[in-house]
């Protein structure tokens, strides 16, 4: 009987949607978890499984790390992963810096390895790609509650701004992504899809009354128009279908499932 060798994942950081992909690893006879970088032990991981010391990450390869941390440790690692293994990047805000996308690229070409970005929390990115070439204009709409954003990089804003239904940002994606590197990933990936950081717009609207997280995607060419709308159930900086929408990605890079390929 053919027995083929499980996906051994690597993680990058091991906050919410760390934990929550290794669970999803660790319940999957398919998947298996090589490590989770961490800066300091946690009782809910195996110590093998722990790894503290960056500077092992090219000394532990594994089929996909997947970075869950954010956009300083994508833009201090990346490299070094790639050395060794396919690099799957949630933090989409650090290609602001375009050296980052620079790096990363150059160090995958160098190595026989890849980077992947999934579309994490927005749908339709397939189709952005596809139609990248006869795109006029991208918008991407987002409503969160202040209390589900991270206001901790920028200076000109502050939750007390928000008494009822604000405009928060209007402009570029590029723009919004530096003042909120940690909510707004996936308008990066959208942007680099399709128009690119300075050319697809955002909009955030802050909404304490509101209870979820909702994404309006708009897109028009030469003969088309397209409308995504997403509403997602939010816990800190995450709505839940981005984690579910993770795995997925996770799963498709490998190859994992059996059956159809949808492409």
């Amino acid at each position: 009987m053919f027995v083929t060798a499980p996906h051994t994942i690597g993680l990058l950081g091991f906050g919410r949607i760390g934990r929550a992909l290794a669970d999803y690893v660790e319940s999957d006879p398919d998947f298996e978890l090589g490590y989770a970088l961490v800066r300091s032990e946690k009782d809910d991981l195996p110590g093998h499984k722990q790894l503290t010391d960056p500077a092992r990450l090219a000394d532990r390869p594994v089929d996909l790390v997947v970075e869950a941390a954010t956009h300083e440790v994508l833009a201090d690692l990346g490299e070094t992963v790639l050395e060794a293994s396919d690099l799957m990047v949630l933090s989409g805000s650090a290609f602001v810096d375009e050296s980052v996308e620079q790096r990363l690229v150059s160090t995958a070409n160098a190595n026989d390895t890849d980077v992947y970005l999934p579309h994490a929390a927005l749908l339709g990115m397939d189709g952005l790609v596809d139609a990248r070439h006869a795109l006029d204009s991208v918008s991407i709409r987002a409503t969160k509650a202040p209390d589900h954003l991270d206001f901790s990089y920028t200076d000109e804003l502050d939750p007390g701004d928000v008494a009822g239904r604000t405009v928060l940002y209007e402009g570029p994606v590029r723009g919004l992504c530096e003042r909120f590197p940690r909510n707004f990933n996936s308008h990066a990936a959208v942007a680099l899809a399709s128009l690119g950081l300075d050319d697809v717009r955002s909009k955030l609207v802050a909404d304490p009354s509101a209870d979820s997280a909702d994404h309006v995607i708009t897109a028009s060419g030469d003969g088309f128009d397209l409308e995504i709308v997403r509403e997602s159930a939010i816990e800190g900086v995450t709505g839940e279908y981005t984690i579910e929408s993770i795995w997925g990605s996770m799963r498709r890079a490998l190859y994992a499932d059996g059956g159809l390929t949808f492409l």
